[in-house]
């Protein structure tokens, strides 16, 4: 081979493998444009999502406010509608999942890349605005002071005076508190009797004048639960699904937690809204695939194909 050939075979694979690498580079930048565009589009579904859930809330909370009457079929609707927007973000944030991983890994964390941080993070707060509908603003403890006298006294007897206040005002507080406390069981107590002898409209008044006067109590979110049960037993489904929401979204922790999430899922079957029921059901199984309410969601799922 001459040596002019052999520099212009040199040059030729040299001259390839350059564009080689320019193909690759632009694939890359095809591919941050991509999902640069895939991101705003996210973005504007998140947004719309948001703004969607904030109207069915503020409409549902008007309903309510103005009528004490069972909740009307549009209620229960507006519910379903909230539970079907959970299940698409719940299907977004996969998604958003899946688009990141793929990306991070094509880009190898490359500086100024975009990333779905940011949007993963708007969809989580949606899914955190799903768990914070109707709050109640509860008032703190008001405290109480002691009028200060301003009558002149020998110095013993006000050194007396000042030490024995304090001790009289924690024995007046201990007092009130076994009071408050008293009050409280007898009131629960009453609740139960009537509900353990059917009388749910009644059981139902006094749980909710429980959870309205003893809104710190140890039972409070127990009392809420069991207004559910009675509404439940009453056929009003409707206030049923709203009870067992108010200790799902307040009570994350407390001990009826599981069982109303269970039985807000049987409400909305009762009311014809399946997808929202087994949607619920299904969250309560994933999350406690172990615990007795997974187990009776799963053979109530089973029994209602």
């Amino acid at each position: 081979m001459k040596p002019s050939t052999s520099r212009n075979v040199v040059l030729a694979l040299a001259l390839a493998a350059l564009l080689a690498g320019c193909a690759t580079k632009s694939d890359l930048e095809t591919l941050q444009n991509q999902s640069y565009r895939d991101r705003q589009e996210n973005r504007r579904t998140v947004q719309k999502l948001e703004e969607d859930l904030a109207q069915a809330q503020e409409q549902l909370r008007g309903e309510i406010q103005q009528s004490t009457s069972p909740v009307q079929a549009k209620q229960a609707n507006t519910w379903a509608e909230l539970e079907s927007v959970r299940v698409q973000i719940a299907k977004m944030q996969e998604k958003l999942d899946t688009l990141s991983v793929r990306f991070n890994a094509m880009t190898n964390s490359t500086a100024g890349g975009p990333n779905l941080v940011d949007v993963a993070s708007d969809v989580q707060n949606i899914k955190t605005a799903l768990h914070s509908q109707f709050g109640m603003n509860l008032d703190g403890p008001a405290g109480a002071q002691a009028a200060a006298k301003t009558d002149a006294k020998p110095a013993k007897a006000e050194a007396a005076s000042a030490k024995a206040e304090p001790a009289k005002t924690a024995k007046a507080a201990k007092a009130e508190a076994v009071k408050t406390t008293d009050t409280a069981e007898a009131l629960f107590a009453k609740a139960d009797h009537a509900f353990k002898a059917h009388k749910y409209e009644e059981a139902r008044q006094y749980y909710s004048e429980f959870a309205t006067t003893f809104k710190k109590h140890p039972q409070t979110s127990a009392a809420i639960y069991w207004v559910g049960e009675c509404a439940y037993n009453l056929q009003d489904y409707g206030k049923a699904v709203l009870a067992y929401q108010e200790v799902i979204e307040k009570y994350p922790r407390s001990s009826k937690y599981r069982s109303a999430v269970l039985k807000q899922g049987m409400a909305f079957y009762k009311i014809g809204k399946d997808k929202a029921g087994r949607a619920v059901m299904q969250d309560l199984i994933d999350r406690y695939p172990s615990s007795p309410e997974a187990i009776s969601a799963k053979k109530f799922i089973k029994e209602h194909k």
